[in-house]
């Protein structure tokens, strides 16, 4: 989306709508499988509803977040500036001369229940090397991220595989952390804590 303000047109680009959908699918069946389990009686001990509250609840949480992170993020050219408003509503800016091109890195994430799912970061690098912008190419349109190369006056950038430590190595301050080896503890942790309580269902 542009539009002009005075003589000067301002960029404003945000993830496409799909996560919205996404989402809200993803609400819509946490709370049919609550009311079936409601009515087939499928909740009959604390136990039970424990679980219930970590499996429901957790995608619950998860779709409600995911939608309000949508709706947050945005990245706005006007002028001079680049303005930043990321996943989490905090705001950061810098100045269209720091930006020295983009690149694009295509890394694996994990997924739940997915395995490991490529995946692409977008990349808009300063004059020292540093990276200014990180985007996830699957929360943003193609055209939208052209419309931010073609405004900054870049290069659409050739995709090329890395991992996250590489990225940080190439680019410094692309990621605050490997991510990829946290999000799979975190992803074992739920599993462990379910196995054990189907354990104890099952023997107890």
């Amino acid at each position: 989306m542009s539009r002009y303000t005075g003589m000067s047109a301002v960029l404003v680009i945000r993830p496409h709508r799909s996560a919205y959908v996404f989402d809200g699918v993803i609400l819509l069946l946490t709370a049919i499988a609550w009311v079936i389990a409601q009515v087939l009686g499928s909740i009959h001990s604390q136990l039970d509803l424990i679980l219930a509250w970590i499996v429901l609840g957790g995608f619950a949480v998860y779709g409600i977040g995911d939608i309000l992170a949508t709706a947050l993020a945005k990245v706005t050219v006007e002028g001079d500036i680049v303005q930043v408003r990321d996943r989490l509503g905090r705001h950061r800016r810098f100045a269209r001369a720091e930006v020295s091109h983009s690149a694009m890195r295509s890394i694996n994430v994990p997924r739940l229940y997915m395995g490991m799912l490529p995946t692409n970061a977008f990349l808009l690098i300063g004059k020292n090397g540093r990276c200014l912008l990180r985007l996830g190419e699957d929360e943003y349109d193609t055209k939208a991220l052209e419309r931010l190369v073609e405004t900054l006056g870049l290069n659409w950038p050739h995709t090329e595989n890395s991992s996250v430590r590489q990225i940080n190595r190439e680019f410094p301050g692309t990621y605050a952390f490997d991510y990829q080896t946290v999000a799979i503890a975190i992803m074992i942790i739920p599993t462990l804590a379910l196995a054990v309580g189907v354990f104890a269902v099952c023997h107890g």
